[in-house]
C-alpha cells in the first residue's frame, strides 16, 4: 500500500515538473497571448490570487479541520503569503516572471508530500527546498538551449525562493505531525548529497562562458544558434579609468584599442546602417561572443542616450543632473576607448550636447558603469576555490557526524 501512495506522490512531482518544462517553448506565445488581450499585469494578478487562494485553503484545514488555534502558526503563514506577494510586486514590470512562485510553490509542496513517504525528520524542508531548486536550474538551463529564451542566474534565484517559502510555511505553519525535530548523518547525507550537486551545477553553469560555448556549437553545429544568444555567464574584465570611472569589458584596454584603430570604418559603417533599426534587433544580429567591441559599443551608446532622454522628461533638477552625469560619463566612455568609431560614426555628440552634459560633471563624484558588468563578479579560479573548500566541508561534516553517530565499541574481555 506504501509503494501505491510513493508512486502515486512521486508521479505528480513529474507531471509538475514535466509541466513546467513544457511550458518553455511556448512561454513567449502565452505571453504575447495574454498580454494583447489583459495586458502584462494580468499574469501579477493571476499570481497575487493563486497565492492567497492556496494560503486561504492551508488556512482553512488548519483551523476548521484540524482546529488548530494556535495564534504563531497563522502569523508564520501571513509572514511567507507577505513575502510571496512583496516579491511578485517587486517583479511588476516584468509579472510575467513572477509566474515562478506559482509554479515552485506547488512544486515544493508536491516534493514535500512525496519525501515525507519516506523522510520523517525536519531536514525533510531543506531536502524539499533544494530538490525544487535542482528543478528550477534544470528549468533555467533548458531555456538557454531554447532559441529565444535565456539563462538567468536571477531566475534561478526565484525559483529556489517560491521552492524555500512553501517549505518555511509548511514547517512553521502546518508543523505536520509526522516530522519529528531529531535529524541523523543519513539526513545530513542528502541534504550534502543535494547542496554539493546543485553548487557543482551553478559553477558550471558560471563557468559556461562564450569561448566554451563557441567550442560546444563547433563540436554540435546544432547547437550554432547559441552563439547568438546571451551567454550564461562571462567573467568580464574590470577597467578602472580616472576620467570614465568604473567599466567592464569582455576585452582588455589593449584589445579595445585594437579594435579601435584596426576595424573603426568597419564599425563605423554598421552602426550607421542599424541607426534607424531597433535596439534588441541589432543586439541578437551581433552577439558579444562574435563582436564583443561592437556589441558593448552600441550599449554604452544606448544608456548614453537613454540618461540625455530623461533629462527632458525629470521634474527635478537634481534628477535632471544625475541623467545626465551618467551620460557625459558614458560619453566619456565611449570618447576615451571607441575614440575612432565614435567619431566616424553618426553617434558622436554635438559641441552643444557635450558642453550641457559637462555642466553636470563631478570629477570627485565615482561611476561604474552597468555595461556588461553581469549580477555578480567573481574570479573563476576564486569561484572554484570556494566551491571545492565547500565540498570538502561537507565531506568533513558527514565524517565527524558519522563517527559521532557510531555505537562505541564493548569493552575487550580481560
Amino acid at each position: 500500500m506504501n509503494g501505491h501512495r510513493k508512486l502515486a506522490a512521486w508521479t505528480w512531482v513529474g507531471l509538475c515538473t514535466l509541466a513546467i518544462f513544457s511550458i518553455i517553448p511556448l512561454a513567449r506565445l502565452i505571453q504575447n497571448f495574454v498580454s494583447s488581450r489583459w495586458g502584462r499585469t494580468a499574469f501579477g494578478f493571476a499570481v497575487l490570487a493563486g497565492v492567497g487562494a492556496a494560503f486561504l485553503g492551508l488556512a482553512y484545514v488548519l483551523f476548521f479541520r484540524l482546529r488548530i488555534r494556535s495564534l504563531p502558526r497563522y502569523l508564520w503563514l501571513a509572514a511567507v503569503l507577505g513575502l510571496y506577494v512583496y516579491f511578485t510586486l517587486k517583479l511588476w514590470r516584468a509579472p510575467e516572471e513572477a509566474v515562478h512562485f506559482l509554479e515552485y510553490g506547488l512544486l515544493g509542496f508536491l516534493l514535500f508530500r512525496a519525501l515525507s513517504l519516506t523522510i520523517h525528520d525536519k531536514s525533510i524542508y531543506l531536502v524539499g527546498f533544494l530538490a525544487g531548486t535542482l528543478v528550477g536550474t534544470a528549468d533555467e538551463i533548458l531555456q538557454w538551449l531554447t532559441p529565444g529564451r535565456y539563462w538567468d542566474f536571477r531566475d534561478v534565484g526565484l525559483n529556489a525562493l517560491a521552492a524555500g517559502l512553501i517549505q518555511v510555511a509548511l514547517w512553521k505553519g502546518i508543523r505536520p505531525g509526522i516530522i519529528g525535530e531529531k535529524t541523523g548523518p543519513k539526513s545530513l547525507r542528502r541534504v550534502s548529497a543535494l547542496l554539493a550537486i546543485q553548487v557543482v551545477i551553478l559553477g558550471l553553469c558560471a563557468s559556461n562562458t562564450p569561448a566554451r560555448t563557441a567550442r560546444f556549437a563547433a563540436r554540435f553545429p546544432s547547437l550554432s544558434f547559441l552563439l547568438r544568444e546571451e551567454p550564461m555567464y562571462e567573467f568580464t574584465k574590470k577597467h578602472d579609468d580616472r576620467e570614465a570611472g568604473v567599466f567592464y569589458s569582455r576585452l582588455s584596454l589593449e584589445g579595445l584599442e585594437a579594435d579601435d584603430i584596426n576595424r573603426s570604418d568597419e564599425w563605423a559603417r554598421i552602426l550607421n546602417e542599424w541607426k534607424d533599426k531597433k535596439y534588441a534587433d541589432f543586439l541578437s544580429h551581433y552577439s558579444p561572443l562574435i563582436h564583443p567591441f561592437l556589441y558593448e559599443m552600441r550599449i554604452h551608446l544606448f544608456r548614453r542616450d537613454r540618461k540625455l532622454e530623461e533629462r527632458r522628461r525629470a521634474k527635478t533638477d537634481k534628477a535632471r543632473r544625475e541623467a545626465l552625469f551618467i551620460a557625459f560619463r558614458e560619453n566619456r566612455i565611449l570618447e576615451r576607448h571607441f575614440r575612432r568609431t565614435l567619431e566616424k560614426s553618426g553617434y558622436k555628440w554635438e559641441a552643444g550636447t557635450r558642453t550641457e552634459a559637462a555642466m553636470a560633471e563631478n570629477a570627485s563624484k565615482p561611476y561604474r558603469s552597468p555595461v556588461s558588468a553581469g549580477r555578480f563578479q567573481v574570479k573563476e579560479s576564486h569561484l572554484w576555490t570556494g566551491i571545492i573548500l565547500l565540498l570538502l566541508g561537507l565531506a568533513a561534516a558527514n565524517l565527524i557526524a558519522a563517527r559521532t553517530a557510531r555505537p562505541p565499541e564493548p569493552p575487550k574481555p580481560n
